[in-house]
């Protein structure tokens, strides 16, 4: 029997390790580098990429301008949602650090009764 769950467990953590050699500063090989350039850099390859696909895969001018251009967009987002999410994520354990791993009004309420002790 084919346990999914183990399977997405997985892949999405293969996933996070790809996005993780890409975005985070520790292992990023382009980490010399401003953010924007990186940013810059990965649009680039990913439009690179896309022209490559579709030029190998689209056979009439009508297909590889509509291919080209869903490539092109759907990399693009797929990056900048990417980006986001590891910000989202690296902002949260920034402030999770800031207050003491605080998260809920009942933690926080739970640690100002501690401290007034």
């Amino acid at each position: 029997m084919i346990d999914y769950r183990f399977m997405w467990s997985e892949l999405s953590w293969k996933i996070f390790d790809a996005g993780s050699i890409l975005f985070d500063d520790k292992s990023n090989d382009l980490r010399s580098l401003p953010k924007s350039v990186r940013l810059n850099l990965l649009i680039t390859l990913s439009t690179m990429w896309s022209t490559v696909f579709t030029v190998w895969t689209f056979e009439t001018v009508y297909g590889i301008a509509y291919g080209w251009g869903g490539l092109v967009i759907g990399h693009i987002l797929f990056i900048i949602a990417t980006y986001y999410t590891f910000h989202s994520f690296k902002t949260t354990r920034e402030q999770s650090k800031k207050t003491s791993g605080i998260r809920t009004y009942d933690q926080c309420y739970d640690f100002l009764a501690k401290k007034d002790r």
